[in-house]
């Protein structure tokens, strides 16, 4: 998927956060966005994610112009992001964190907590992550409760990982 952020201004009052930010990213390409604290890079982050709207410019998936009015259009388009500060219930289990809003359910109707862990299992081998399924979130280390939001994104088929 192709994603371009084309002259993107963000505004906060008098303060402009981005001022007329474009950036190409083709499939299969890594980039790293570095700049002092204040720059700018969260806030073109929240605006390429939903969280904010760009006061101008325009975000495109494939050449075509998209509009995303929160997180979720984001992710429907195939943007995940990993939150500075993790959106995490440290109470609830991997499993249950990475299909939040997601559920799997069982024939009638109840939450297949089964489906869940195979999901978290198959993508935790894939990338080499090591992350058990049934651990809370409030026992894991930073770093892997890093993994478990990663796991999350690409459980919702991010093409697109921020």
């Amino acid at each position: 998927m192709k994603l371009e952020l084309r002259n993107i201004t963000k505004r906060f009052g008098t303060l402009t956060a981005n001022d007329n930010i474009s950036l190409t990213l083709e499939p299969g390409e890594i980039h790293s966005l570095l700049g002092e604290n204040g720059a700018g890079k969260s806030t073109l982050m929240n605006v390429l994610y939903g969280l904010l709207q760009p006061d101008e410019g325009q975000i495109l998936i494939d050449d075509q112009p998209v509009k995303f009015n929160g997180p979720g259009d984001a992710m429907a388009a195939g943007i995940g992001m990993v939150h500075q500060h993790f959106m995490l219930i440290p109470v609830f289990t991997v499993a249950e964190n990475v299909v939040l809003g997601h559920e799997p359910t069982s024939k009638i109707g109840g939450l297949d907590l089964d489906k869940a862990r195979e999901l978290v299992k198959e993508i935790s081998d894939r990338f080499g992550f090591e992350i058990d399924p049934d651990a809370k979130i409030q026992d894991l280390p930073v770093g892997a409760q890093q993994r478990v939001e990663i796991i999350k994104s690409l459980a919702r088929n991010a093409k697109v990982l921020v």
